[in-house]
């Protein structure tokens, strides 16, 4: 009975030393089965379809998922005939941890109207705009290659007469056309016809050089005309200009016209330097000083020959602009004969 009553004694002063353990031991046992990593559940989208009533087919605005993290047992719910309810609504995850609660957001695209939606972007689309000139004016171009020019001609005429886009460009044709047959009154008006600067200027210098191409007297003198006209009414144009001054220079050449014809060549020199007419002015004015007329000049005509050579060593001139080869020959001869 002593030592019975020593023992209780004993654990009576160390009671809180023992239960130390116990409670240690239980704090462990409910964290585990309370941390224990909860199972996130996501419907696919056909059961998503399939189970959400409120969505629709023509429902193009995503749906909101609702996801509430249960324990294993309660993660699908069955309603008293034993079916499956659950209805996804909200992406929210609630973990059983304050600390460690996430929120989910998850967005499920619906099918049909959002391909439907490109569809009709595409049929939105402005449809190609046909040009009703464009056609004849293709038609011309194949006449012409073929040499048939009456019946290019014809659809050149038929193009600018529907005032589609390429108008403009089968009425620069047939004024070339019409030059070359002589019929400089209906090329003229062609060109004023023309509301576009360059490719008036443009259609002006084709009637000009078709009625210089036929080579008669008459005809010369009209392309003479249409050359002045053109100058004078674009004097400043970079291309077609010079080439007009240089056109002008050689029928007054074939004209032996010489004064006038250096004058030409002169204003080439002076006004336009960068122009493919440049070196080559200086060659025909070569020609013109070793010609036969009150103002021959053989020691000026060298000198121009020679300019012209110096200017276009290392130059590949384009073909009608090559007198290399005749202005050796012009500068050998007039060597020996000064």
């Amino acid at each position: 009975m002593n030592h019975l009553t020593k023992t209780f004694d004993w654990i009576a002063k160390r009671w809180f030393v023992l239960t130390i353990p116990f409670f240690l031991y239980l704090l462990c046992f409910f964290q585990t089965i309370t941390a224990e990593t909860p199972e996130i559940f996501l419907p696919f989208p056909e059961t998503w379809k399939e189970t959400n009533p409120s969505v629709t087919e023509g429902n193009t605005v995503p749906a909101t998922v609702s996801l509430q993290t249960k324990s294993k047992d309660s993660l699908t719910p069955s309603d008293q005939n034993g079916n499956n309810t659950q209805t996804p609504t909200n992406s929210s995850v609630v973990l059983s941890n304050p600390k460690d609660q996430v929120s989910i957001n998850t967005s499920l695209p619906t099918s049909g109207p959002i391909q439907n939606t490109k569809v009709s972007d595409k049929k939105k689309k402005k449809k190609e705009v046909i040009d009703p000139s464009k056609a004849s004016y293709q038609k011309g171009k194949a006449y012409l290659s073929r040499d048939q020019k009456k019946s290019a001609e014809q659809e050149f005429a038929d193009s600018y007469n529907k005032e589609g886009d390429s108008a403009k460009y089968s009425r620069t044709e047939n004024t070339n056309l019409f030059g070359l047959d002589g019929k400089d009154k209906e090329s003229s008006t062609l060109v004023e016809k023309q509301e576009d600067p360059d490719l008036k200027i443009k259609t002006q210098f084709e009637l000009a050089r078709s009625l210089d191409r036929i080579g008669n007297p008459e005809s010369e003198e009209k392309a003479y005309k249409e050359y002045l006209k053109l100058v004078t009414d674009f004097p400043k144009h970079p291309e077609l200009t010079p080439r007009a001054h240089y056109a002008m220079a050689i029928l007054l050449i074939r004209k032996k016209e010489f004064r006038s014809a250096a004058h030409q060549l002169v204003n080439v020199i002076k006004n336009f330097k960068e122009s493919e007419e440049f070196l080559p002015s200086h060659y025909y004015l070569g020609k013109i000083y070793e010609s036969s007329w009150e103002e021959r000049d053989l020691e000026r005509s060298l000198k121009y020959y020679q300019l012209y050579l110096n200017g276009i060593e290392g130059k590949n001139p384009k073909p009608g602009y090559d007198f290399r080869k005749e202005t050796r020959e012009r500068l050998r001869v007039l060597g020996s004969s000064i």
